[in-house]
């Protein structure tokens, strides 16, 4: 019986599940799981930038109120016919962008009614309300990061 023991207690290490990732040499590779909520968060939203702790890491952004709330389908984002960098204050529609570790494409929060509001909780309402609590506006912002990072055709 001890013998027995001791073998089942040498092969159960060999078959847990394990999770295989490839990377290129020299590179930092960053597992971003939009099912972990963030930890804490903090912004600035005269400054547009917003950050969300997870336990894996720091999430950096950038917020931006715009005229539309209707996405224009690539990673780039046009408000007005200009390009949307972050910051800008021209409506009451609150997007959402990371920036670090890697580039997402603009994801859209919510309509704050007005646009000195919007203005005023744009920053705040994507790090606390949005990027760390809410799964569906992670996995906009990761998986777009993902498709922007791939080499072009």
């Amino acid at each position: 019986m001890k013998k027995l023991i001791i073998i089942i207690a040498m092969i159960l290490p060999m078959a847990l599940p394990a999770a295989t990732m490839c990377s290129k040499n020299d590179t930092i590779t960053i597992v971003l799981d939009p099912s972990i909520d963030g930890v804490s968060s903090y912004y600035d939203n005269p400054n547009a930038t917003w950050h969300v702790i997870f336990p894996y890491g720091t999430i950096h952004g950038r917020s931006a109120c715009l005229n539309t709330n209707q996405s224009s389908g690539t990673a780039d984002l046009h408000d007005n016919g200009e390009l949307v960098v972050g910051g800008e204050t021209n409506g009451q529609y609150c997007w959402c962008r990371m920036t670090h570790p890697a580039l997402s494409a603009w994801v859209y929060g919510y309509s704050r009614g007005h646009v000195s509001t919007c203005s005023n909780s744009c920053a705040q309402f994507c790090a606390s309300n949005y990027v760390q609590t809410l799964p569906r506006m992670r996995s906009g912002l990761f998986s777009s990061a993902v498709q922007n990072s791939l080499p072009q055709k």
